[in-house]
């Protein structure tokens, strides 16, 4: 990752954006993935990692 590749979520509405962007790209919907969650079950690795992007994001 090179500095280009950074960039900085300066507003509530460009943190959903881009939450919705990553839930989109696995294919999931929030609380269906917010079920695995709790169970500690994923139906695919895929999905963990789409889990651990939003919890990193500060949404879970």
């Amino acid at each position: 990752m090179t500095t280009t590749d950074l960039h900085r979520i300066t507003s509530e509405e460009e943190l959903d954006a881009v939450i919705e962007k990553v839930l989109q790209d696995a294919g999931v919907e929030y609380e269906d993935l917010r079920r695995q969650a709790a169970l500690g079950r994923f139906k695919s690795e895929k999905l963990r990692r789409t889990w651990f992007v939003i919890a990193g994001l500060g949404r879970d």
